[in-house]
Order: structure tokens, then sequence, then C-alpha cells
């Protein structure tokens, strides 16, 4: 029987801790994450090592190479594998969203911040995500320029925005709509309903989306439920566009 031939590193059971370098394309350290680790190491000792290039770039393990540091240690056991490209940030990122995720799940923040470093079209939404963070959800802000939250497509680092002029109109009028009645009325699964039917239905359409825009401040005004139904807002909105297109 033909043997497959797997690529193997070299384990190094005192690697130097000062030698460590730390993703920029890795999702942000949670303290709280690194403080468990930190109890376990005391309480079971070192069960797995990280993951690390031949130039102590860390491709797993940022929590346990953090909790190391608090530990005061000096030394920590690695796995030295030499066939990823830690330069090529799309190349690394990859390998490093590959191996978390086998841990503590990815956030759609975690995503959109992570790609937000070497895809441009990332920095600018997260960008938009930072300056309302206080008024939008990352999936609002996903739905609005993308269209949809955090599909493969997303977590691959392949989504665009297809109309970036009408995606800063509806960012401007759900701006305007929540601070103004605030998120009760406007909640995050509203806005998102909304973006993922008009993007693909009305193409970039302000006049129909003018009209739907009016017919939302309205339900506002009124205090309608309906704002607030998950099941009744698509049919609602199907009911705006055919109101709109047969006069």
């Amino acid at each position: 029987m033909k043997t497959t031939k797997i690529k193997r590193g070299q384990f190094n059971a005192y690697y130097p801790v000062s030698d460590l370098k730390h993703s920029l394309v890795n999702r942000d350290i949670v303290q709280n994450h690194s403080d468990v680790f930190k109890k376990k190491l005391q309480k079971f000792g070192w069960l797995s090592p990280i993951i690390i290039d031949t130039k102590g770039n860390i491709i797993e393990g940022h929590h346990r190479a953090l909790a190391t540091q608090n530990l005061g240690l000096e030394t920590i056991p690695v796995y030295i594998i030499d066939w990823v490209n830690t330069t090529d940030l799309n190349e690394y990122q990859k390998y490093i969203i590959s191996l978390n995720n086998s841990n503590r799940k990815w956030s759609s923040f975690d995503y959109l911040k992570s790609f937000s470093r070497n895809v441009n079209v990332y920095k600018q939404v997260f960008k938009k995500y930072e300056e309302t963070k206080n008024v939008f959800s990352v999936g609002n802000i996903l739905n609005i320029y993308f269209g949809y939250g955090c599909n493969q497509q997303f977590r691959d680092g392949k989504s665009i925005v297809k109309n970036l002029d009408f995606s800063n109109y509806l960012f401007d009028n759900f701006y305007r709509l929540k601070k103004e009645y605030g998120g009760v009325k406007f909640q995050a699964f509203t806005i998102n309903r909304v973006c993922s039917f008009v993007h693909p239905k009305l193409k970039g359409n302000k006049k129909e989306m003018n009209f739907i825009f009016k017919q939302l401040e309205s339900l506002a005004k009124n205090n309608s439920p309906l704002l607030s139904s998950v099941e009744m807002i698509k049919p609602w909105l199907i009911e705006q566009v055919k109101i709109y297109r047969d006069k």
C-alpha cells in the first residue's frame, strides 16, 4: 500500500519566549482567555506546544504564549514548521484561521478586523464600524456594505462592496433613523433584513429605497410592532416594492 507523505515539523521543548513574534493578522487577544490557559498550565503543565515558523512567528497559540509571559517563564514548547510563508499575510492568515477555529470560534468582528489589515475593502468597512459601533452592530455594517452577514465568502476574505454609493446611502439613512428613534424601534435584525433584501432586489435604486425609508420612518413614528417582527419584515418589504412599482 502506498504511503501518503505528510509534511512534518520539529519539536523544541525549550524555545526562548523572547524569540516569539505575535501575528498582526491574528484576532485580538482576550485577556480572560489567556488567564484560562495560565491556570491550566499551572495545574496540568504543557499538554500541547504552540506552532511557529522558523523565524518565531506564532501561527497557533497566541494566548498560551501570553500566558507563558505572564507566568514569567523563559522558554516554551513549540512545534516548528517551515512551509508557511508568514511574509504573505493572506497565506499566514489562512493557517491562523484554520487552526484557531478548532479552538475558540472566530466571531464576525474577529474576521473583519483581521482581514482589515491586509484587504482594503475590509479596512474601509472596519473603519465604518469603528466610527459608529455605538450605533451599529458588526452584523449591521456587514449587511449594509456587503449585503449579507458572516457567510463563507466573508470568512474567506473575499467579500466585495458591489455598490459603494448605495451602501453609503443605506448607512447614512439607517444611522439617522437609529439615532432619532433608537435601537428598540430599529433593532439590529431589522436593519440586517432590510439590507439583505434591498441589495439584490433594488440594485441600487435610491428612488425606491427613499420610498421604503419613508414607510419605515412612518412605522417608527406610529410605534408599529411590525418593525420588531422577524417574520413580517420581509413580506412587508415585498409589499412596499410592489406598491411603489405599481404607482
